[in-house]
C-alpha cells in the first residue's frame, strides 16, 4: 500500500539519535494519518454498497408486492429479507473504524489496541453473521418459491427449491471467501504495521 511506504520513509527519517528523546507524538500522528485514509476508502465503498442495497430492496418490495397480485408468503417474505438485510448492514457498518473515536492521548496506546480489536471483531463478524444472514437470506427466497412454484409438479418444485439453495448456499461462501481476501490484502497490513508501533511504543516507555 502506498500510505504505507510513506509511512514506512517517514518513521525512518525520524528516528532519533542515541542523545534524543524518541518522537512518539510525530509516530502517533503518521499513524492516525494512516487510519483516516483508510478509513475514507472504507466508508466509499460502504456509501456505493448501501445504495446499491436499498435499490436492491427497493426494486425486491415493488417485484413482490405492487407489481404481483398479493400474497401472504410472498409479503411475510418480503418483510423478512428486508429487516433481516437492514440489520445486518446496519450492524457492520456500527463496528467500521471511527478515527474520530480513538484514544490517542498523550502516553496512551489504546487507540491502536481499540483498532487491532476493531478489525477483529468486523472479521468475527462477518464469519458468524454472515451465515446466520444467509441462512435467513435462504428461508426467505425459498418462501418466495414456495408460493410462485404451485405449478409445478412435486418432484420438480423439491428440485427447484434444492438447486436454487444450494447455489445461493455457493455464492454465500464465496463472499465469506473474498471478503476475507479483502481484510488480508486491506486491514492485516495495517495491523502489521499497528503491531510494529506498538512494539516500538513500549519499548520507549509508552504504556
Amino acid at each position: 500500500m502506498k500510505e504505507l511506504d510513506e509511512l514506512r520513509k517517514s518513521w525512518s527519517n525520524q528516528k532519533p539519535a542515541a542523545d534524543m528523546k524518541f518522537d512518539i507524538e510525530n509516530k502517533k500522528a503518521a499513524s492516525l494519518s494512516m487510519l483516516k485514509k483508510f478509513e475514507k476508502k472504507i466508508f466509499r465503498i460502504n456509501a456505493a454498497k448501501t445504495l446499491g442495497i436499498f435499490i436492491g430492496l427497493m426494486l425486491l418490495v415493488y417485484t413482490l408486492l405492487i407489481a404481483t397480485p398479493f400474497s401472504a408468503p410472498r409479503a411475510a417474505a418480503a418483510a423478512i429479507l428486508v429487516i433481516t438485510t437492514a440489520n445486518f448492514w446496519k450492524k457492520y457498518l456500527k463496528l467500521q473504524l471511527k478515527t474520530a473515536k480513538l484514544d490517542v492521548k498523550e502516553n496512551n496506546l489504546a487507540f491502536i489496541d481499540d483498532v487491532l480489536n476493531n478489525f477483529s471483531a468486523q472479521r468475527e463478524f462477518f464469519k458468524k453473521d454472515f451465515l446466520v444472514f444467509g441462512g435467513i437470506l435462504i428461508a426467505g427466497l425459498n418462501l418466495i418459491y414456495l408460493d410462485l412454484l404451485t405449478d409445478m409438479q412435486t418432484l420438480e418444485r423439491v428440485g427447484y427449491h434444492v438447486f436454487m439453495s444450494a447455489l445461493l448456499i455457493t455464492v454465500l461462501f464465496l463472499g465469506i471467501k473474498f471478503r476475507m481476501r479483502r481484510f488480508k490484502n486491506e486491514n492485516e497490513p495495517i495491523e502489521s504495521e499497528l503491531i510494529k508501533i506498538k512494539e516500538d511504543l513500549k519499548e520507549n516507555g509508552v504504556s
